[in-house]
């Protein structure tokens, strides 16, 4: 196990000397290896992450997005445009909820040129949003708002909804890495009644937000895929579907307002 954390700390060395240093060796170079052998991350340190082709800065420190994240929202990005004329997607209206960095969102605005509204609640990430936003050119076709999930959205009505919620249960902290622990955000991470809390409020709330045939798309874990059926159960407002991840594992909820 040791070698392999070693081989990954070695290309992450490799990563942020290319990236931040242009390969050349410095005083700094050598200080912040010695944070990713603590465990910083490598985004961290850079600054900054690509994300289907947008620059995502991380400076405030919020979420990093994910690979399997980038995934699913790629293939929604594809569907859209393999479905809508040029028209029809300018004319879409898209939330990013839980926004984080703000990537699901900006990737849309930048990729599909929808208009796009974006909730996050944390001071932090607002301002960090913004500086995405404006830094991939699509604030004219987005609208950032300072949000606890719906509380502060307006009552208009969606054609799409996509949300990567905080979703792993505070009992699984002892199978989440040590350096996710230690250095990214807990509030992004965690959510109450089996990490299931911000999924279940989504279930039952969205349906206001949404027009009919509407898609909300909800990033989980993967083995939360039975408890989100048997709660389903209930709701008369959904149909649904499960999308897998590049790993073949149950990764989206997609639900489709009847």
């Amino acid at each position: 196990m040791n070698s392999i954390i070693n081989g990954i700390v070695s290309q992450e060395k490799k990563w942020l000397l290319a990236e931040k240093y242009n390969g050349v060796t410095t005083d700094e170079y050598e200080a912040e290896c010695l944070l990713l052998e603590q465990g910083v991350p490598v985004a961290y340190l850079i600054g900054n992450i690509e994300f289907l082709g947008c620059h995502i800065d991380l400076s405030a420190k919020p979420l990093i997005p994910r690979a399997e994240t980038e995934y699913w929202v790629d293939l929604f990005i594809k569907k859209l445009a393999g479905t809508y004329s040029e028209v029809e997607l300018r004319n879409l209206n898209i939330l990013d909820i839980f926004a984080g960095s703000g990537c699901i969102g900006i990737a849309c605005a930048k990729h599909l040129g929808s208009q796009v509204t974006i909730g996050e609640l944390q001071p932090q990430n607002i301002t960090q949003i913004l500086k995405n936003t404006s830094h991939n050119k699509c604030i004219t076709n987005t609208e950032l708002i300072e949000s606890d999930v719906f509380s502060n959205i307006p009552q208009k009505i969606y054609d799409f909804i996509l949300a990567n919620p905080p979703y792993i249960d505070h009992m699984d902290e002892s199978n989440v890495q040590t350096s996710v622990l230690e250095h990214e955000d807990h509030i992004a991470l965690f959510a109450e009644k089996k990490g299931l809390k911000f999924i279940y409020q989504l279930i039952d709330e969205a349906p206001m937000y949404l027009r009919t045939g509407g898609e909300l798309w909800i990033e989980f874990d993967p083995w939360q895929t039975t408890l989100i059926t048997t709660y389903l159960e209930k709701s008369n407002s959904w149909s649904h579907t499960y999308l897998k991840d590049q790993f073949e594992k149950d990764r989206v909820l997609i639900l489709v307002k009847k």
